[in-house]
Order: structure tokens, then C-alpha cells, then sequence
């Protein structure tokens, strides 16, 4: 089953209460105009600084509660967008299939794709929620580890492993650095795609051509997958879209170039 619902069975859909839309764009344009009965959720801003035990049990805890706050429970089928697909409605999708829960969806193209369909956008009620950190929280279930990497496993990926790197080329070259990050460059041995390169006219291009794409940066469904970006929001992007293409098989270093720069001990490449 694809992850993608386009938007004509969106709107088919629209008024089933097995059917939850999750708006993942900020509470003020959710405020402004969204799909009937969605609830609104940031799901871009959290990221957890160490992918350790620690850090992930924060994530676990923060997804935890962030959906129980907003209603997304495993009884019904979630939608997540954004004004067009980028990297928010992706990584809803992450978080909810991080959370043990199947069946969830991207809306292809986003509420813009919604509108120019014909679906109803109606002012959006209801509070703003967000991901964020729970630290000191009691444990709760564990999520789904294996669609996680943390640093050992990218230092260390072994032969059926590949690496790859969605952010720019500038910041793959390290001829750019985030103000937040005191090194840049890639990881070594990185294979590179721009997450934006999956994309055309505000929704995924079809799987067989994302397939290609994949294909010519070096990669093989036959390998497992570690994506990284900046912090984690464009790797789930990439998620999406090698799950659609056929690779069974995709993590997220969670920590990304954000923690790897962090620490100095790390190799890194720079140059084209």
C-alpha cells in the first residue's frame, strides 16, 4: 500500500471518522484555513541533540505525548500535510510509523493539491500541539529502533549498509555551515541526492522515476538505508520516498550533521 494519498481520495474520504488529518503547518495558518475536522500539530522543531539511549527515549516519550495530546490514537487512518509535500508531512509519517502504527499517509501535494481538487478548507479550531522534548518522563512503550541509527551505527555501518546524505550540495561539500554546527562537510563514504530532487510541483515524483534517482546516486533496495540531513526533518523525505520506491529497509540517523559536527572526534570530508 502506498504511503502517498492523493488528493481526489483525500477528499473521497473527507468525513470519515476512521479518517484523522493532521495539519502539520503552524497553528496560524491552520487557524486560517484547513481540511474539515484536522487537528494541528508541529511535528519540524523537535530534534533530539544524541542519538543515544537517552535521546531516544526522549523521542519516544516526546512522539508519545504529542499524539496523545492531539488525538491521534491507532484506530484510525492519519493523514499528515503541509501547504505543499516538503519536509513536515514526511516526517508526521515517521513519527507515526516510529510509534509502532501502519496504514498512515502523506497527502500528496499537500493542501494545496486539496484545494485545487475541490475539497472544503474551513477555518481550523482547536489547540496548537507540538513534538517536543519530555525529558524525565516515566518510560513508555518502546517505538520501532529498527527505523533509528545513532552514531555507531553510521561510523560504523558495515558492507550492506549505505549512508546517504539528503542536504544540499553546499552543505554535502561543506562550503556552507549552519551557525549552529562548528564543522562542516559530510560524513565519509556518504552517498548524496538533494531531498528536493524526489520532488516536483509541490508533491513526490512517481516512484519508478524516484527508483531511478536512487539508482544513480548509488543506492540498492538490496542495502540497507541510513539517511541523514541537518536534523532529521529532510532525511524523513527521503524516508517516504524510498519506501515508495521499494527499499524495505530505511533508517533515520536521527541526530544528523547537527550531532556529527558536534563532535570532533567524527571524521568528515569536504570537497565536491
Amino acid at each position: 500500500m502506498s504511503r502517498l494519498l492523493q488528493a481526489a481520495e483525500a477528499i473521497a474520504r473527507a468525513g470519515d471518522e476512521g479518517v484523522l488529518f493532521v495539519d502539520v503547518r503552524g497553528h496560524e495558518a491552520f487557524r486560517a484555513g484547513t481540511i474539515p475536522g484536522a487537528v494541528q500539530l508541529n511535528v519540524y522543531d523537535y530534534f533530539i541533540p544524541h542519538s543515544d539511549a537517552a535521546g531516544f527515549a526522549d523521542l519516544e516519550a516526546a512522539v508519545a505525548a504529542a499524539f496523545a495530546a492531539s488525538g491521534i490514537d491507532a484506530a484510525r487512518t492519519v493523514v499528515f500535510f503541509e501547504e505543499h509535500t516538503g519536509m513536515a508531512s514526511p516526517r508526521g509519517l515517521w513519527f507515526h510509523e516510529l510509534a509502532g502504527r501502519t496504514g498512515g499517509h502523506v497527502l500528496d501535494g499537500g493542501i494545496a493539491a486539496w484545494r485545487a481538487a475541490g475539497g472544503l478548507v474551513v477555518p481550523g479550531t482547536g489547540p496548537a500541539h507540538a513534538v517536543a522534548s519530555r525529558t524525565g518522563l516515566p518510560p513508555v512503550a518502546p517505538m520501532r529502533r529498527e527505523l533509528l541509527a545513532a552514531v555507531t551505527d553510521v561510523l560504523h555501518p558495515g558492507a550492506k549498509v549505505d549512508i546517504f546524505d539528503v542536504r544540499r550540495a553546499t552543505e554535502f561539500s561543506g562550503s556552507f555551515a549552519h551557525a549552529c554546527c562548528s564543522r562542516a562537510g559530510r560524513i565519509p563514504g556518504a552517498k548524496f541526492l538533494f531531498y528536493e530532487d524526489l520532488l516536483s510541483a509541490g508533491r513526490y515524483k512517481p516512484a519508478g522515476e524516484m527508483a531511478r534517482l536512487f539508482a544513480a546516486a548509488g543506492l540498492s533496495p538490496r542495502r540497507t538505508v541510513i539517511t541523514y540531513c541537518h536534523r532529521g526533518a529532510r532525511a524523513a523525505t527521503a524516508y517516504v520516498a524510498l519506501r515508495e520506491a521499494g527499499y524495505d529497509d530505511v533508517r533515520i540517523f536521527v541526530g544528523s550533521w547537527h550531532e556529527w559536527a558536534a563532535r570532533p572526534d567524527l571524521p568528515l570530508l569536504t570537497g565536491a
